[in-house]
């Protein structure tokens, strides 16, 4: 398995922390490394295996983490880097309900006093890619924690069709990678890693 997280739950609601996206051999039970995190909106159809632990996931078709995982694999092949041992992608979310339908996510987490965060994100990343898609005043609030500077952001332009190197604003429509091409995510991350 190459996918990995924790799941709780936490005021009736299921979350989803701490997700991995494995690039090759990888041990869950050793830290890893982390080469990289992306940001998207919240978990959407991947289910457990185990309940607060870390464990492999049941995708259950979820296509966001493969594709994810397709694009770092290619940017190392074309960069002419090996992987490194137990490396992984962080997915960090704008908050971590699961949930397949956003409107219904976003109203169940408007009604909590404290939204709780991966701990992860309090680890900076040397490359950060944006993919939580366009202004939507339900989500724009969730994008604050993220609007800094990081050190390699970068999202996809949905307006313009190309790479935008640096974080986005929160009204910036940085695509998600459903539908996304292949291509000008691969050339980028490959002059990143």
């Amino acid at each position: 398995m190459s996918y990995y997280a924790r799941f709780e739950t936490i005021a009736d609601y299921m979350f989803r922390f701490d997700t991995r996206i494995y690039l090759g051999k990888h041990s869950a039970d050793e830290d890893g490394e982390c080469v990289g995190a992306i940001i998207g909106k919240n978990p959407g159809s991947a289910k457990p295996t185990q309940f607060g632990v870390l464990a492999s996931l049941n995708l259950d078709g979820d296509k966001m983490l493969p594709s994810v995982r397709n694009r770092f694999l290619s940017a190392y092949q074309q960069a002419g880097k090996v992987i490194p041992e137990n490396a992984f992608v962080q997915v960090w979310n704008l908050f971590y309900h699961c949930n397949p339908d956003l409107g219904a996510a976003c109203s169940a987490m408007s009604r909590l006093n404290d939204l709780p965060l991966c701990p992860s994100e309090s680890g900076k990343q040397k490359v950060v890619w944006f993919a939580w898609g366009g202004s939507d005043n339900r989500l724009n609030p969730f994008k604050q924690r993220f609007l800094s500077d990081s050190q390699c952001g970068f999202y996809y332009n949905h307006q313009s069709g190309m790479i935008v190197s640096r974080s986005p604003c929160a009204a910036d429509f940085a695509k998600h990678p459903q539908g996304l091409p292949a291509l000008p995510i691969v050339n980028h991350l490959a002059g990143l890693l």
